[in-house]
């Protein structure tokens, strides 16, 4: 067994925020403490953050998006100080630097890297695109670990892992005609949000799963990185990414969050226990659209939480 490497204690802050009609909502921010480091202190600009785990869904038909579709609303015109932006990464396979689409910042190139590095740092699985454990030089009981085969996830094994996830699709929308969800609808393209949660796009032609091929699909994403604010900064860069950069995190599939997780937790850390304060969160290229929020009176922020839950 291999021994712990640390100790870590997670905790959360809280602040206020009001509203303008003077409703108080309370947002939280986690506070990561590490102690009893097994094998000396980090090394200097180590970084630190949380992680929550995306959804896996729709997968296939984001990787059947065109990347002269991602290229183009990079290049649009928009609103409000509004940007967006392509990450450029390096890819393992291909030995080269191309366009990244998958990660919380963009930072894959593919799904199937997305699912190999995922092997590799989550679960400390080796596979064909990262053959050696991850372990430090210092942490001799890693390395005797992989013990039954190198790589311990074969080629086969992570196409078939490809497959599945490429394959896995979208739920399908509720309440579409509800008078509160198309009021709710109205809103959110009012308050901008659609400029970076672009509601329609279209995939093309896609030999490597052509059921996905030249569809036109919902996903609530331009796949660009956006600067969200001090608020949601990790301060860790990621190839072209900032600190303050996120990618526009697909929305399709938002509303049976709870359904699949047992709870309500959204944002790259978790820290938005409701959609409201996930919106309240945005800064940055979003503040226009979390002050249009924050501007509503309360029915008509019910309805924007009822159009999103409906997605």
């Amino acid at each position: 067994m291999v021994p712990a490497e640390a100790n870590f204690e997670f905790s959360w802050k809280e602040h206020e925020v009001t509203l303008d009609d003077g409703t108080q909502v309370t947002l939280r921010s986690p506070e990561i403490a590490i102690s009893e480091l097994a094998f000396g202190p980090l090394g200097d600009g180590a970084m630190i953050g949380a992680r929550r785990s995306p959804p896996v869904f729709g997968l296939g038909l984001l990787d059947a998006i065109p990347q002269e579709t991602i290229d183009e609303l990079a290049a649009r015109d928009k609103p409000d100080g509004i940007k967006g932006r392509v990450n450029y990464v390096w890819d393992p396979e291909t030995q080269q630097t191309v366009p990244g689409r998958f990660g919380l910042k963009a930072n894959h190139p593919s799904l199937r890297e997305q699912i190999a590095v995922a092997f590799f740092n989550d679960i400390g699985l080796s596979s064909p695109l990262y053959p050696e454990q991850n372990c430090p030089e210092i942490q001799k009981a890693c390395e005797e670990q992989m013990l039954f085969a190198r790589p311990e996830i074969t080629k086969r094994r992570l196409a078939g892992t490809e497959m599945y996830l490429r394959a896995l699709s979208v739920p399908a929308r509720r309440n579409v005609d509800d008078p509160q969800v198309m009021r709710g609808e109205e809103l959110f393209d009012q308050a901008r949000c659609s400029v970076c949660h672009v509601p329609e796009l279209r995939t093309g032609d896609f030999e490597t799963f052509p059921q996905a091929a030249n569809q036109v699909i919902r996903p609530y994403t331009d796949l660009l990185l956006h600067d969200m604010g001090e608020g949601l900064a990790d301060n860790r860069p990621d190839y072209v990414a900032g600190g303050r950069d996120w990618r526009t995190s697909p929305l399709w599939g938002i509303g049976l969050s709870k359904v699949v997780n047992s709870a309500h937790n959204f944002l790259h850390d978790g820290r938005a226990r409701t959609l409201e304060e996930a919106i309240l969160w945005h800064g940055g290229e979003a503040e226009v659209s979390r002050d249009s929020y924050a501007s509503l009176d309360n029915a008509d922020r019910d309805a924007l939480i009822a159009f999103l839950e409906s997605l």
